[in-house]
């Protein structure tokens, strides 16, 4: 039999919370878009980032793919600084 250990790491042993937060909101600046609240942001932590999106921007639904790359490239920038 194979022994496995396995760390929940997010949120337990780091907190990316910041990053996450950070990149939303750089990601809706670089659209063009007005920020949210980043505890209504919170609120959908755990959503597949397009579906995040489209909740918070039900009416720009056809920016979610372009808002995913945005988000990806910047929290790539800062998630080891902030987490």
């Amino acid at each position: 039999m194979n022994k496995t250990i396995l760390f929940d790491l997010d949120g337990t042993l780091i907190d990316s919370t910041d990053a996450i937060l950070n990149s939303f909101q750089g990601a809706f600046k670089a659209l063009g878009l007005t920020s949210k609240n980043n505890e209504e942001i919170k609120n959908l932590i755990g959503y597949p980032l397009e579906q995040m999106f489209r909740m918070l921007y039900p009416d720009k639904v056809n920016l979610s793919k372009e808002f995913v790359l945005a988000y990806r490239e910047i929290y790539a920038q800062i998630y080891l600084e902030q987490t």
